[in-house]
């Protein structure tokens, strides 16, 4: 596990974000400790791991685990990764050929990955070994210490969401994405359930905050919807936001704003924002200090 970690951390250097090397980091962490913490991790995931090994290195990596939920039978492939010297000498190609073969054998209905979308080289590979790509998302990135702008008032009315508004999240997140989309994204697997005290003593356990709010129509029925997490450990904030398909600069506007004065009681910690890729938040978002990290082209291959 250790040279895997340092091999993915070589191979992903650009485009690690707080959350990526968060999660390295608890990887180094559970790899340091006992037997028997290494056995529950691996078997809470079902990960299998797939490794390339040249003059006793580790060179290349794969990893192939269930996708959430479970009852979509489906298999995420993750952390594919070859060392910088050894590109170009099909590795990737093997480890990936490895991969769909265990997938079949476990009985897998489909498989998804997603991919940089500037990387021609791995795109071009997953597509002739049959994935198609099914979307594409911005990742955009708040650098640290950046004060936030002092917006002005939201105009419209927005609610906390409760527990009882999963539905409403799980529906703007279907009118923001297609359906084997979401399956790359395992939204479905994501609960939307804020609020309660069991939740938030979950979150006070792993030192996070969040706040999360609706705008609806006037039938009730949410049309926007914002999610702001705060890291407290890592110092890192998350912004996710889910929007109707009708979504105008107005309303962009809007949703940035309403962002904006949940966080300026927070540290200007680095912030990390998930959108469709032409969704017009993108422009209102960098015009506030967000900068275009990577786009991540989803990708699924069915069997």
């Amino acid at each position: 596990m250790p040279a895997v970690l340092d091999l993915i951390e070589i191979g992903f250097w650009a485009e690690l974000d707080p959350r990526g090397w968060k999660m390295l980091r608890q990887m180094r962490q559970i790899a340091r400790s006992n037997t028997l913490s290494r056995a529950v991790y691996s078997t809470g995931l079902d990960t299998v791991g797939f490794v390339w090994v040249e003059d006793a290195q580790v060179i290349g990596n794969l990893s192939l685990r269930h996708a959430q939920p479970r009852s979509h039978r489906g298999r995420m492939i993750g952390n594919v990764v070859v060392h910088p010297d050894w590109r170009g000498h099909g590795i990737g190609r093997a480890l990936m050929e490895r991969a769909i073969q265990t997938a079949q054998e476990k009985d897998a209905r489909w498989i998804g990955l997603e991919v940089r979308g500037s990387n021609r080289v791995a795109c071009q590979l997953y597509e002739h070994l049959g994935f198609r790509p099914v979307g594409r998302t911005e990742h955009l990135l708040r650098p640290d210490g950046i004060d936030w702008p002092q917006p002005p008032q939201p105009v419209l009315a927005w609610r906390r969401s409760r527990p009882q508004d999963d539905t409403q999240w799980k529906r703007l997140a279907a009118a923001m994405y297609g359906y084997d989309q979401r399956l790359v994204l395992e939204i479905a697997a994501q609960p939307f359930q804020f609020g309660g005290l069991e939740h938030n003593l979950s979150l006070w356990l792993g030192h996070q905050r969040e706040q999360a709010f609706l705008h609806g129509d006037d039938a009730g029925v949410a049309t926007m919807a914002i999610h702001l997490k705060t890291d407290r450990r890592f110092r890192f904030h998350v912004w996710e936001l889910l929007t109707a398909p009708e979504l105008d600069d107005y309303d962009a506007q809007e949703i940035v704003n309403q962002c904006l004065d949940r966080m300026k009681r927070f540290s200007p910690w680095p912030a990390i924002a998930m959108i469709p890729e032409q969704s017009p938040l993108v422009p209102r978002l960098t015009a506030i200090g967000f900068e275009r990290h990577r786009t991540l082209q989803q990708m699924i291959l069915e069997f």
